[in-house]
């Protein structure tokens, strides 16, 4: 199964007057999301199917990646990719998905809980994976006997520049 995993783009601070949330992308962010659009149009990186975190910073950017990319799906929002998910809970629902025949799903999610998941399939300690905000990194996830995966590339949003 190939797995897109896309870490929402800047969003507002944390404070005490809003819960984390509901906090909410800058222009920042949402700039990073169009320019996020704008290099999958161009290398023509169309989501088979996207499942978005239930915060709102992570809703908006799968919701801006819907309305700028063409032929994006329109993203389906899953409890499971909130903040603090567990590890073999990620892994329990992506084999679910892989037993309902899906090859190509794209993630919309939080850190620190990408960098753990990513880490525990390529057999690597999390700290050796760092996860961008509006980046996205591809892998090619085995889940015929204990997940495993191979790095298929990794491109962070600062590198996605259009001429």
């Amino acid at each position: 199964m190939l797995i897109t995993f896309l870490r929402h783009a800047t969003a507002e601070e944390g404070s005490l007057s809003k819960t984390d949330a509901d906090r909410s992308l800058i222009d920042k962010g949402e700039k990073q999301v169009k320019r996020l659009a704008a290099f999958c149009q161009a290398n023509q990186l169309i989501p088979g199917t996207i499942y978005s975190s239930p915060l709102l910073r992570a809703q908006q950017t799968a919701t801006i990646l819907n309305e700028r990319l063409p032929g994006c799906p329109a993203p389906q929002i899953v409890d499971w990719l909130g903040s603090d998910t567990s590890v073999s809970t990620l892994l329990s629902e992506l084999s679910k998905l892989v037993e309902q025949g899906l090859d190509d799903v794209w993630l919309v999610g939080h850190e620190p809980d990408f960098s753990e998941i990513i880490a525990r399939v390529l057999a690597t300690a999390p700290y050796n994976i760092i996860v961008k905000k509006a980046s996205l990194t591809r892998l090619d996830v085995d889940f015929s006997d204990v997940p495993t995966a191979r790095l298929l590339w990794s491109v962070p949003n600062s590198l996605m520049r259009q001429k």
